[in-house]
């Protein structure tokens, strides 16, 4: 299976991460993704910090945010200066 258009990032936490509405850990969970799961990513907030790391990532094909300290990127991930949920295009 070949990876995602960059950019991308692949889940490194052992247990997997989950997915959020917004970019904290008071944010209702959406979902999970496990360890070594390929997500496209859309943009990178700064938000709340996760053990040093503030970074949070929105991915591409769902409006949910995951913890950078949980996922590993490839490519450059433009920052945003929005922490909303992205709205479906249609």
């Amino acid at each position: 299976m070949s990876s995602p258009q960059q950019p991308f990032g692949t889940v490194v936490s052992s247990i997997g991460v989950n997915l959020r509405k917004y970019p904290s850990t008071d944010s209702a969970i959406i979902g999970t993704l496990s360890h070594g799961a390929e997500i496209g990513l859309k943009s990178k907030v700064h938000a709340q910090d996760i053990e040093g790391n503030s970074i949070w990532y929105l991915l591409r094909d769902k409006p949910v945010w995951v913890a950078a300290r949980h996922v590993e990127n490839t490519g450059q991930v433009p920052l945003s200066k929005d922490a909303e949920p992205a709205q479906p295009a249609g």
